[in-house]
């Protein structure tokens, strides 16, 4: 994993947002339901965001809306280090990536009015359950926690992580960019959650995608969209185990 950049931000691609998927890791004991059924997933996928409006709209401590978008540093987003991010992703899924089913339109916009750490991503959560949220430790070393189904794209650069396991929760949050295009990260996504045996829905607005699914007790969500330049912003989130 590299080390991001940090330049002037003019996306606005958010981790402000997070889903009531993020219940599956919070204790709760109730019976999964499928996909079609969901409701945290529809809830996750769709327009009922639940989320702390007075916290979406607030700046995080480690990255100001106006201050710094994510970029990588042009070695980072070469065509080499592209073909080499690629190749691994492949090795990774087994065979040739194909495109993730057409993606909904709609969903996604909520999750693009501001830019916010992934501290924010985690105090903007209302939780029905227990609130893992405020259990959540930060340090980048939770990005080789996230389970193997759902890891972070091959080469991609770090910028904020944080998780817990134990007392009742088990969640990780990952914010990362990546010179791959959100709509290649998701289909490595979907690829990954299929290999694995997870659901999966696809959300798009304009060039920002969502992606999110369930295993039993075990749910994620990832957020793509187009950052600085040549460069991607992903938000992934799992818990349960």
């Amino acid at each position: 994993m590299q080390e991001l950049v940090r330049g002037k931000r003019t996306g606005g691609w958010a981790c402000a947002a997070l889903a009531s998927v993020l219940l599956a890791g919070c204790g709760t004991s109730e019976e999964p339901t499928s996909p079609a059924s969901d409701p945290a997933m529809s809830g996750a996928l769709g327009e009922d965001i639940m989320v702390d409006p007075e916290m979406a709209g607030q700046a995080g401590a480690a990255l100001e809306a106006d201050e710094g978008e994510v970029s990588l540093p042009p070695a980072d987003r070469s065509p080499e280090a592209i073909r080499d991010a690629r190749a691994k992703a492949e090795k990774l899924v087994g065979h040739p990536i194909q495109p993730a089913p057409e993606a909904r339109q709609g969903g996604v916009n909520v999750l693009t009015e501001s830019a916010a750490t992934a501290a924010q991503v985690a105090k903007a959560t209302k939780l029905a359950k227990t609130d893992c949220t405020a259990k959540l430790a930060f340090s980048n070393t939770w990005a080789a926690k996230v389970p193997t189904a759902l890891p972070v794209y091959p080469r991609g650069a770090v910028q904020e992580a944080a998780g817990v396991a134990g007392e009742g929760c088990a969640m990780i949050v990952v914010n990362y960019a990546t010179p791959i295009g959100a709509g290649d990260v998701v289909a490595f996504y979907h690829a990954m959650a299929d290999k694995a045996g997870y659901s999966a829905q696809v959300r798009r607005t304009g060039t920002n995608y969502a992606i999110g699914g369930r295993k039993g007790d075990a749910a994620y969500v990832v957020y793509a969209g187009p950052s600085g330049p040549g460069t991607t912003e992903v938000n992934l989130v799992t818990t349960g185990k």
